[in-house]
């Protein structure tokens, strides 16, 4: 049996994370290229001397909704959720580890298709009823229902069979080998939703009003405007200190000006133009670079859409139009991030693969055999987050692909209905991104690739993204698995369902007065140890 660390000697390895400065090998920051980001020099965490005050912050997207599945990545509600559900596992970017939170430990078969998972003693949720295997059983079963539009559905339907063994302990069985299998936990799913309370308060209202095992328990919530969480006197990680508020900011531009003016302590920016201005600030806080977090999302077929883009050599053509180092000039970010491939180039599991070239001549000849064959007039409609950084990304690519034949219309919608329409298909291109974790690529991929996949907002269906896909999650190491996401990049670049224009840049921004925050996957930050210092 392959054994994850124990929760004693996670504590460890969490500790050294918070004194380290936030970046990892192969990321720029850490070679030199760029000033490194430091996280709060210390490893201290909340005590009942410490207890009060209020740490507000600023949010990229506000997490929509407390229904399973919905904080999966900080970059849209991660810290909520994670604040008043915890998670099973933590994902340790410093160590690059996984560790157990609520979890006891998590060992695998040597195949890596059987996993048990123990679960601490004693936890209770914040409504006194204790954390079983039943209730992460329950979870699970949510998660898979497609009713649930859980984030996570995808992974969690990988998992065959669930045997609770004992109160505290389940084996999940998988429908194949799955190496990385723990990233599963460290995410949403990995918050564990109690089946009674669930089942007495309906979907509807645990929406707004949910019970869970995390630090803190919501007092209010207004959707797409704020919210706030209170300590939860019965969490089983000792004294909770603060009060949490939970802003909707316009734009990374304002929440870094309100980081600055001290209206919020903990500030979520996304782009490089926004990390430099931290860095160029001397703000302290945690930087990660996400693979394909810049990207042209093209409608496949989703939502019933029947229109160009369902034929490849238009979404080709749009693949091949983007000159992305212009692009991200032109918005200010570093042309360094521009990259046409799934894998961004610090990723520990990066090995030289690439995407497709910018061939402008190849796009222009695309759109007009197009408009050659059929009654299309090279027409697109692009929709557009109605945020500063994201219109002027708006009016760079209707140039570049209006340049080619194309002639494309702007649409634009507030963030929130924006993502929305994206999930539901309502779109014809969309500018957005993917919040993978290098803790494991692979299940961002999936989800964003495979049919039914909760992020797979393309609509692509294409059978030979299943077998690269498998492939790539049944890899037993790092090595292996490089050559995997070259084979996955190939078929990548065949299908093109979607044109990555460049890395993801993400940092949050903590006030030196802010202490015990603490880092998990896609830019998630864990407060449950978080104390203010005067």
């Amino acid at each position: 049996m392959r054994r994850i660390p124990t929760a004693a000697a996670a504590l460890t390895i969490t500790a050294l994370a918070l004194s380290a400065c936030g970046t990892s090998e192969g990321d720029p920051a850490a070679s030199g290229e760029q000033d490194t980001v430091s996280m709060p020099a210390d490893d201290a965490r909340c005590t009942e001397d410490k207890a009060g005050g209020t740490i507000t912050m600023g949010t990229y997207v506000m997490l929509p909704s407390f229904s399973p599945g919905q904080g999966q990545v900080g970059v849209r509600g991660g810290a909520e959720s994670a604040a008043v559900y915890d998670r099973l596992m933590r994902w340790n970017p410093q160590a690059e580890s996984f560790e157990p939170k609520l979890a006891e430990s998590l060992e695998s078969s040597d195949d890596f298709t059987v996993w048990t998972l123990t679960l601490r003693d004693g936890v209770t949720f914040s409504n006194g009823d204790p954390l079983t295997a039943q209730d992460v059983a329950f979870t699970m079963d949510l998660h898979k229902d497609p009713a649930t539009r859980s984030t996570a559905m995808t992974d969690v339907q990988q998992i065959e069979r669930t045997r609770v063994v004992d109160p505290l302990t389940i084996e999940f069985t998988l429908a194949e080998p799955w190496s990385t299998f723990p990233v599963l936990l460290a995410g949403s799913a990995g918050e564990v939703i109690p089946e009674k309370a669930y089942e007495a308060a309906g979907p509807e209202t645990w929406a707004r009003e949910p019970v869970g095992a995390g630090a803190f328990t919501v007092a209010s919530y207004v959707p797409d405007q704020e919210m706030v969480l209170e300590p939860n006197p019965t969490y089983y990680g000792g004294p909770v200190c603060p009060t949490l508020e939970f802003t909707q900011i316009p734009g990374s531009q304002a929440t870094f000006e309100a980081f600055q003016n001290g209206e919020v302590q903990v500030g979520f920016l996304r782009g490089s133009k926004f990390a430099d201005l931290a860095r160029e600030a001397d703000a302290q806080g945690y930087e990660e670079i996400t693979s394909a977090g810049r990207l042209v999302y093209m409608n496949n077929g989703a939502g019933g859409y029947d229109g160009i883009l369902t034929d490849p050599r238009a979404r080709l053509a749009v693949t091949h139009a983007l000159d992305r180092e212009l692009l991200l000039g032109r918005l200010g970010d570093d042309p360094a991030q521009a990259t046409s491939a799934l894998l961004a180039d610090s990723s520990r599991f990066y090995d030289g693969q690439e995407g497709p070239a910018l061939d402008v001549d190849r796009a222009t000849e695309l759109v007009a055999e197009l408009k050659q064959e059929t009654d299309w007039d090279g027409s697109l409609t692009l929709l557009v987050l109605d945020v500063p950084e994201n219109r002027e990304a708006g009016i760079a690519i209707k140039a570049m692909l209006d340049a080619v034949g194309f002639d494309v219309t702007i649409e634009v919608a507030p963030s929130s209905a924006a993502s929305a329409r994206q999930f539901t298909g309502d779109y014809e291109v969309a500018i957005g991104g993917l919040a993978t974790s290098d803790a494991d690529p692979a299940s961002t991929l999936a989800s964003s690739l495979m049919p039914g996949g909760a992020l797979n907002v393309s609509g692509v269906d294409d059978p030979a993204f299943a077998d690269a896909i498998s492939a790539l999650k049944a890899a037993p190491d790092v090595e292996s698995q490089k050559q995997a996401y070259t084979d996955l990049q190939e078929v990548h670049n065949e299908v093109a369902p979607y044109a990555v224009f460049g890395n993801g840049v993400e940092m949050v921004t903590i006030d030196e007065s802010v202490k015990g925050v603490s880092p998990t996957i896609s830019s998630t930050m864990l407060f449950d140890g978080a104390f203010i210092e005067e």
